[in-house]
Parts: C-alpha cells; sequence; structure tokens
C-alpha cells in the first residue's frame, strides 16, 4: 500500500514539473498569437487591441442562443468608411501548426436602424499564402474571388462587386435587425460581393507558421462577437458551436527549446531612427511590417547585433520578427 503511495505521489510530480517544462500557452494579451488547434481556431473579437484614440467600442448584451450567457462585442461608433480604411485596424496574430485552407467566419449582428442591408459590414484582410472567397461552401468551387487590387491582374480570380480595397474585402451579413425573432439576429456569417453572395472566405496557410487576420472599420454599429477559423476537414456545425471555448495563446519564449536562449532585446524604442537589435538567432532573417501586417523591409541579419535605420518609415506602430521557424520572435516598436 504505501509503495503504490509513493508512486502516484511520483506521478503527480512528475505531471506537474512536465507541464511547467513543456508548457508553451500564455495568457493571452492582444500581441501573442491564438494557437490554432485540430484544424480550429476561436477568437472572441474583444480579445485583440483596439487602437488607443480609435472611435472603437466594447459592448455587451444577454446572449439569446445561449441562456444566462453573455455576449461581450466590438463595434465601432464613428464616421462609417465605405470606400477605404479607417486608418484604426485591429490585428489578431494566429499560429497554425497544421496547415491547409481555412474558412473564417465571423458572428455578429446589425446594431442599429431597421434595415438589413446597412451597419452590417467591416473590412477583413487575412495575411496568408492566399485569401478568397466562393459562393460555395468548397475551398476549390469556382467562380473566385479576391480582393483589389491583385484580382486585377489575376486571371484565375474575379474582383468583387462592390467596395474591396487593398487587400481588404468588404465582409458583411444580413440577418433583419428587426424582423427577424431575437434569436436568430446574431449568427455566423460573412459574405463579400454585393448582389451575388459569396458566403464563403478562405485563407490558405502553407506552412506551419505565425499568420495575422486585420479587421477595419467599415459600418459604424456592427456589432461583432467572435471570429472562427476551421481548416475544411472541420465542420461548420463543430466550428460554430457556441459552447467552444476561446484558443489558447502561444508563447514561444516558454518553449523548452528556447529557455535558454537570451531574448531578443531592441532599443531605443520609440525610436525616430536606428535601432539595435541584440541577441538575434544566428543567420536570422528579419521582416519588418506595419500594423496592417504589410512587409516594409526585410534582411539578414549576419551578426548577434545589428543596428538598423528607420528614419524613412512613417510614424506608427512596427512589428519586427524572424521568419525561421526554430527561432521564431516578434517585437513591437514605436517609430516616431
Amino acid at each position: 500500500m504505501n509503495n503504490n503511495r509513493i508512486k502516484i505521489k511520483l506521478i503527480l510530480i512528475f505531471s506537474i514539473v512536465s507541464n511547467l517544462m513543456f508548457s508553451q500557452t500564455a495568457a493571452c494579451d492582444g500581441i501573442l498569437p491564438f494557437e490554432e488547434e485540430n484544424g480550429l481556431l476561436t477568437i472572441e473579437m474583444e480579445s485583440g487591441i483596439l487602437p488607443s484614440g480609435s472611435n472603437w467600442q466594447t459592448g455587451s448584451e444577454a446572449d439569446p442562443n445561449l441562456p444566462g450567457s453573455t455576449i461581450n462585442y466590438i463595434y465601432w461608433d464613428g464616421a462609417q468608411s465605405f470606400n477605404s480604411l479607417t486608418g484604426a485596424p485591429i490585428t489578431y496574430n494566429i499560429k497554425i501548426n497544421n496547415p491547409g485552407t481555412y474558412r473564417l467566419a465571423w458572428r455578429g449582428r446589425i446594431g442599429t436602424g431597421t434595415s438589413g442591408g446597412e451597419h452590417n459590414d467591416a473590412w477583413l484582410r487575412i495575411v496568408a499564402d492566399d485569401f478568397y472567397a466562393t459562393n460555395q461552401n468548397n475551398s476549390t468551387a469556382t467562380p473566385q474571388l479576391e480582393p483589389r487590387p491583385s484580382c486585377v491582374s489575376n486571371p484565375d480570380r474575379d474582383c468583387p462587386a462592390g467596395s474591396s480595397t487593398s487587400g481588404y474585402f468588404k465582409a458583411f451579413m444580413n440577418r433583419h435587425p428587426v424582423n427577424l425573432p431575437i434569436d436568430q439576429r446574431w449568427g455566423f456569417v460573412t459574405n463579400t460581393n454585393d448582389g451575388s453572395s459569396f458566403r464563403f472566405i478562405w485563407a490558405t496557410f502553407n506552412a506551419p507558421g505565425n499568420y495575422s487576420v486585420i479587421v477595419d472599420a467599415r459600418s459604424s454599429f456592427f456589432y461583432m462577437d467572435k471570429m472562427v477559423l476551421r481548416r475544411t476537414d472541420v465542420s461548420d456545425g463543430t466550428a460554430f458551436n457556441l459552447n467552444n471555448v476561446e484558443s489558447s495563446c502561444y508563447d514561444a519564449s516558454l518553449s523548452t527549446e528556447t529557455v535558454e536562449k537570451k531574448e531578443v532585446k531592441i532599443f531605443p524604442n520609440p525610436t525616430s531612427g536606428k535601432l539595435e537589435i541584440r541577441n538575434i538567432p544566428k543567420n536570422a532573417n528579419l521582416t519588418i511590417t506595419n500594423i496592417l501586417g504589410e512587409v516594409v523591409r526585410e534582411f539578414s541579419a549576419k551578426n548577434s547585433i545589428e543596428v538598423v535605420d528607420i528614419s524613412s518609415l512613417k510614424s506608427g506602430i512596427y512589428f519586427i520578427s524572424s521568419t525561421d521557424q526554430n527561432n521564431h520572435f516578434v517585437k513591437k516598436v514605436i517609430k516616431i
């Protein structure tokens, strides 16, 4: 009996130590990537960093589809921006473990007015290897749309009817805010293309790694609860289950492979010109992206310490990252 108790204690101790050593999940802070697991990502929209000083707001109300639960959502209460971006994007970083093609849909509702065609959309961009839409629930179906401007030069894709800009789709829903019963006003509906809705928006990730979903405001008072990315082998019924919990966030610094590596440090930060980057992994390929996820600079680091001049970049927030899977890091830089 005593031997069995000792064995049980040892197993418990080993389990605790193993979890501490091998866990790489961390509290989500708006910068750490949400981690896909088994082909599924679920992200609460309010988990992103709402740009300071912008017209993004948060709200809450009782969930008509889950009695006793509350919906926490985001919305824009500023001027509507139908033909261009507002310049106040929300970036959701994601980590894809299982490459493939994923469908994106968000749960939302029209928050004001009496029309099913107003206050019902936002700008959407997925920074992936491919980003497109179909009018059938099949990622290989044709015809296919992709946003402007790339659709103009792609003979295999059409441009959306209506607005698209700078790699973003106009992504909308059409559940009536008054005529429908209350329990049908919220829904996973994410269409693009005016006139003939393309109801299925896809992103292809060719390799495991870090990517992003970027949302900018288009309509005011479009309430956005959560978004889901599900791979083609995961059903909509599984992905849109309202009891699904939010995906965990991934912190590479907790990896047993990187625990002994020196943290990459960048200073001065904020800066108006030169940056010194220290403890760079050997032969790292570095990328600087803006808050929209657009690459503004790429270079290879030959030394563990490099000085980079970003004086030519516009003021704002940028991210310096390594594209190497085994030595990945992301650092935020403020250019003043």
